[in-house]
């Protein structure tokens, strides 16, 4: 049998007249009595009652006709859902997330998730030092990172990136915290902690002064979450984004430093080839915030 078919016998079960579901269908009358007899012949019994008076159906149509049209309910609601999934409006988009004082980042995906409730977020942990690993295998779709970050850039794309500010922050604990004033100079004898990514150039880039100063220790962290942990216990001192800085807990402060004036061009991270519909309408919507 075919979908058709169980339409036909649905419209003319709900107006007991092949002329009316003929028009409902636009399909010529002939057309539906042939295939509501082709149906019966299937099923091996009869849908309707014909008489003179018109069409009733039969007991077993009643029920055939209950069971139906719950069936084409279900295919209706699959049709919708496949199309909003391949116009970028249902599915799933899944990120990753360096580490939860990434907050304006979470601001980002809760507006995004406000506009589009049928997409449904889901949040992996980007670890550093495999983030093009992770995007390749598909762990993710997209991550908001540094481009340096990625040993190797060949297929990614970079959407809606920004330039950020770089600040030192440290815990109050820090030999450094009481002080109100610092130089680079200041800095340099303790260790700096950074989120461990293939090559140096993330640190170059976060820290460019370390290029004259290898001897500088330097705590590598397998994520960024991590890194603020170390951070927080003490152990060094780290370089974040400015707009992580609000997301400073307790015991950890910033500082300025002078002659420190670090960027990086932070952006969303994903596989130029990704065709999943979701992460395109979340592209746009980005592209859209930052008009």
């Amino acid at each position: 049998m075919r979908t058709s078919q169980l339409e036909y016998f649905v419209a003319v079960a709900e107006t007991l007249s092949f002329t009316r579901a003929s028009e409902l269908c636009h399909v010529a009358q002939p057309a539906i009595s042939q295939q509501i007899q082709s149906l019966e012949k299937e099923l091996g019994f009869s849908l309707f009652a014909r008489s003179t008076k018109g069409v009733e159906l039969t007991p077993a149509g009643r029920q055939y006709y209950q069971d139906v049209s719950g069936v084409l309910a279900v295919l209706q609601r699959a049709d919708r859902h496949a199309a909003a999934i391949a116009h970028g409006q249902a599915g799933t988009l899944d990120i990753g997330v360096a580490s939860s004082g990434q907050s304006g980042i979470f601001r980002v995906i809760s507006r995004f998730h406000a506009l589009h409730p049928e997409i449904s977020i889901g949040l992996h942990r980007a670890t550093s030092r495999i983030q093009g690993e992770q995007l390749r295998s598909g762990a993710y779709d997209t991550a908001p990172a540094p481009l340096c970050a990625f040993d190797n850039s060949d297929g990614l794309a970079q959407a809606c990136p920004t330039v950020e500010p770089l600040r030192i922050i440290m815990s109050e604990a820090h030999p450094l915290a009481a002080r109100r004033s610092l130089s680079i100079d200041d800095l340099l004898p303790y260790p700096h902690i950074i989120a461990d990514t293939p090559g140096d150039e993330l640190v170059h880039a976060t820290y460019p002064y370390l290029a004259e100063h290898p001897d500088v220790p330097l705590l590598r962290a397998e994520d960024q979450g991590i890194a603020w942990m170390m951070m927080s216990l003490g152990l060094g001192i780290e370089a974040v984004p400015e707009t992580v800085v609000d997301s400073v807990g307790r015991g950890c402060i910033m500082r300025e430093v002078r002659g420190y004036a670090a960027t990086l061009e932070i952006g969303w991270i994903h596989l130029a080839n990704n065709e999943n519909p979701a992460l395109a309408t979340f592209l746009e919507f980005l592209n859209n915030q930052a008009l």
